[in-house]
């Protein structure tokens, strides 16, 4: 017989803020979430560096092809650090997964810094890339697996968010930074980018902890459950949900063993069963559907659609891209503490129609402009551009890394991060030669296609992608066809194993109601 339940704050859940284990995992948390800023920072800040004197001379007056590559290199290292991420994070760690990442990144940002020549740039950029790869698959996976159950959605949901935090700052700085007239114009942002890298390297050294998921893999459970019990439920390694998650651990690692055992601890794993098709399927479509929706026109070419509907100062549009960001960045947190409340299945779809909304007078508008020249039509574009925004980050960004993470079981959880990131930065490369083409070939028209892209996406979202709120993991592998797991390890509605006496409603969500203090668990 286990020792009885306390009622604790931790039980009860209602102020959190109180509860100094649940305090202390969201420290270490929040600089998981930091790591993200360094990829916002970095896609915001190369594109400024093209509009000062001093960078153009450094890297030797490039051509338009040679400034394509700088752009793009980012994502070749990504794509291929993403194959190497997950194998990485899988075997040594997730820890150790963040801070090969970021010591890649940092060690990337002061070659960018130091750069005497486009070739240099070029390589430091690649590293950046490469090292983004593995916070992007090792993140996801340690931000979810050390979530306390009553958070785990909405802190999953915001690891993307911080994007944007990055994005803000690269703007700032790149704007006074502007004004300078010597290289250091833009070594100083180049070197400004490396911070973040810093600080998770400095987490992870000061005690970051590791996931317990992956120290139960690695025969560790003593300390897997000495970690849940700190942070979960303030040091009580007997509480009901403690003992509940470690039995979730141990089920699925079974089932782990078992696959091995039949040949499938390699990337085949992936695509040997139907429900792990499904997941990757899916993996592949969120992956897809939230670079190919129109939103990456907008973010990557803002400055020129401006342009092309006649607001061309360029205090106008710096501050109207300065705006913008900001109303991304409050969008997306509001889309980040909605995935909770109105499920994610709903955000999906609410993001998505809203695209399609503000697709419709945008397109029309940006006709009207084009052949009228009207000053009222250039305003609606900006009105609307506002609003396709708004809509997109209401799922798109913090769904992006924190819906894959749910769907996706501890034993391919990194490989499929990994195969997710790699079709990314894939779809990104594609982006960034397609789109300025399109737009210059046939302008609003461009916005047309996807239109259709954002019909068809939703249609798919409709009748494919599962509603993962509020479900455990046991409960999402049943939802998902792993039936062998839900007969191995019966679980009630609400997640924990039958036969608790005293334990009314016990996973409520995450939180543990007992009925009196003093209740056992048998």
């Amino acid at each position: 017989m286990a020792a009885p339940i306390q009622e604790t704050e931790t039980n009860r859940f209602d102020k959190w803020w109180k509860d100094l284990g649940v305090r202390k995992l969201l420290a270490w948390q929040a600089t998981i979430l930091v790591s993200q800023m360094t990829t916002g920072y970095d896609e915001s800040v190369v594109g400024s560096f093209q509009s000062m004197k001093p960078w153009v001379k450094d890297m030797g007056h490039p051509s338009p092809s040679k400034i394509g590559l700088m752009t793009t290199i980012v994502f070749v290292g990504g794509f291929t650090g993403a194959l190497v991420a997950s194998p990485t994070a899988d075997h040594f760690g997730r820890r150790i997964g963040m801070f090969v990442g970021a010591s890649l990144t940092f060690v990337g940002t002061i070659l960018q810094t130091a750069a005497q020549s486009s070739g240099m740039f070029i390589g430091g950029r690649f590293l950046v890339g490469f090292g983004i790869s593995f916070t992007c698959v090792a993140g996801p996976s340690l931000l979810f697996e050390l979530a306390h159950p009553a958070m785990r959605g909405t802190i999953a949901s915001m690891f993307n968010v911080l994007w944007y935090v990055g994005s803000i700052i690269a703007a700032w700085v790149t704007f006074g930074t502007g004004y300078m007239l010597t290289s250091w114009s833009w070594r100083i942002p180049s070197l400004i980018q490396g911070v973040p890298a810093l600080l998770v390297m400095v987490s992870v050294l000061c005690g970051l902890p590791e996931s317990p998921r992956w120290l139960c893999a690695n025969q560790r459970v003593e300390e897997a459950q000495q970690l849940l019990a700190k942070y979960h439920s303030n040091g009580n390694a007997d509480s009901a949900l403690v003992i509940s998650e470690m039995k979730e651990i141990q089920t699925f690692l079974e089932a782990e063993a078992a696959a091995r055992k039949s040949g499938q601890s390699s990337w085949g794993i992936l695509f040997r069963s139907p429900a792990n098709r499904k997941r990757i399927a899916l993996v592949a479509t969120v992956a897809l559907l939230t670079l190919w929706n129109g939103q990456g026109v907008i973010s990557y070419y803002f400055s020129p659609i401006l342009t092309s509907v006649g607001i061309t100062s360029t205090p106008q549009q710096t501050g109207i891209n300065g705006g913008l960001q900001i109303w991304n960045l409050l969008f997306a947190l509001t889309g980040a503490v909605l995935a909770d409340q109105v499920g994610r299945r709903t955000l999906w779809l609410t993001s998505f129609i809203g695209m399609i909304i503000a697709n419709i007078p945008l397109t029309i508008s940006s006709a009207m402009y084009a052949q009228h020249g009207s000053k009222g039509a250039s305003y609606t574009v900006v009105v609307f551009l506002f609003l396709y925004d708004a809509a997109f980050n209401l799922a798109n960004n913090p769904l992006l890394y924190c819906y894959p993470t749910e769907i996706l079981p501890f034993s391919i959880r990194a490989k499929g991060l990994g195969l997710q990131v790699a079709i990314s930065q894939a779809a990104l490369t594609i982006n960034q030669y397609v789109n300025p083409i399109a737009l210059d070939s046939i302008g609003f028209y461009y916005y047309i296609f996807y239109l259709g892209v954002l019909i068809f996406g939703t249609l798919i979202i409709f009748f494919t992608f599962p509603e993962t709120k509020g479900k455990t993991e046991l409960e999402l592998a049943a939802l998902f066809g792993d039936h062998k797991l839900d007969h191995e390890y019966p679980v009630t509605l609400n997640g924990l194993e039958a036969g608790m006496e005293g334990v009314s409603e016990p996973y409520k969500g995450g939180i543990i109601v007992t009925e009196e203090k003093g209740s056992t668990l048998q």
